[in-house]
């Protein structure tokens, strides 16, 4: 895997130890390099009054040693089964194609990881927040896009990006 800071020279799995809200890095994805911008929306967005942080803030020690796992450790080539599955149920309801594996690529473009650490990880339907998350745009749903989310290390699953954003 590799891993580019800021668009700097390729380092090879290096473990992050400082970043901030929409900075860029850039890592392996389908066995290309691309560059991702990195989002947190958990509890660390907000200051000690509970208003926004302004752009550009730190991301938390708990947020950046959940990235640096997530860098590590999930290649989403292991999860092209799961995404196919996604997409073709969006395809079925609304009667158009069929998706198998090979497409995948060209199907999503991942653009982001969400870190969406929280105390109240429980959305009031009882639904559960993912607490890292590959975010992009989606070819079955370009009107949500896809969230492929990730909880305690454990892929939690795949919706629409609104379930992490």
């Amino acid at each position: 895997m590799f891993l580019c800071l800021n668009g700097g020279i390729v380092l090879k799995m290096e473990r992050i130890e400082k970043l901030n809200h929409q900075d860029h890095i850039t890592i392996e994805l389908f066995g290309q390099r691309k560059e991702v911008e990195i989002l947190s929306f958990g509890d660390n967005q907000f200051d000690e009054e509970g208003n926004y942080k302004n752009d550009k803030y730190a991301l938390s020690d708990e947020e950046i040693s959940c990235l640096n796992w997530f860098i590590q450790n999930i290649k989403i080539e292991d999860y092209k089964q799961e995404i196919v599955q996604y997409c073709n149920e969006i395809y079925d309801n609304i009667g158009e194609k069929t998706m198998k594996e090979e497409d995948v690529e060209n199907e999503i473009d991942l653009h982001s990881i969400a870190i969406n650490i929280t105390e109240n990880f429980q959305a009031n339907d009882g639904s559960i927040y993912p607490e890292i998350s590959y975010c992009g745009e989606c070819k079955c749903d370009p009107e949500h896009g896809i969230c492929i989310g990730f909880r305690d290390k454990k892929f939690l699953g795949i919706e629409s990006q609104d379930w992490t954003l």
